[in-house]
């Protein structure tokens, strides 16, 4: 039985390269449409989970974000300094939970369009069909690259 040839890549074969450069390009989307709310798309989608789901622990929301704690206060930091969020006593005096103010409230509601509007252009250019095809690849990469 003979072995199989060693794989010939090149970078531009590289599924990181190829998300990554994906990433870059639709977050430039979003980064103009949302630019006059002074809100990164991170910080958007960061703000928008702490609403939805506050009050949050540090680490659910790591977990709903699939990120690790690091980035995630990186990102949750200007937030912070803002006012957009607070720390709010849980009933474990050893950790705090995430919750959004009246100020974040409002900026959330303010950029929401901005952000349809946003995400309309990515799905329009892309198609219906490879939006959703895009979505459950995606959905099902994390599913198994979960298990690594």
């Amino acid at each position: 039985m003979s072995a199989l040839p060693p794989l010939r890549l090149s970078p531009r074969d590289c599924t990181c390269f190829r998300i990554r450069g994906a990433a870059r390009r639709v977050t430039q989307i979003y980064s103009q449409h949302l630019a006059p709310t002074g809100l990164k798309i991170s910080q958007f989608s960061l703000l928008g989970f702490v609403l939805a789901e506050g009050p949050v622990s540090v680490g659910r929301l790591s977990d709903l974000l699939a990120t690790d704690r690091t980035t995630l206060t990186r990102n949750l930091n200007p937030l912070l300094r803002g006012g957009l969020v607070e720390r709010a006593a849980s009933g474990d005096r050893r950790r705090h939970e995430l919750v959004a103010t009246a100020a974040g409230r409002a900026l959330f509601k303010r950029a929401l369009p901005l952000w349809v509007t946003a995400e309309q252009e990515v799905r329009d250019a892309m198609g219906a069909k490879l939006t959703s095809e895009l979505h459950g690849a995606l959905d099902q990469s994390m599913e198994r690259l979960a298990a690594l």
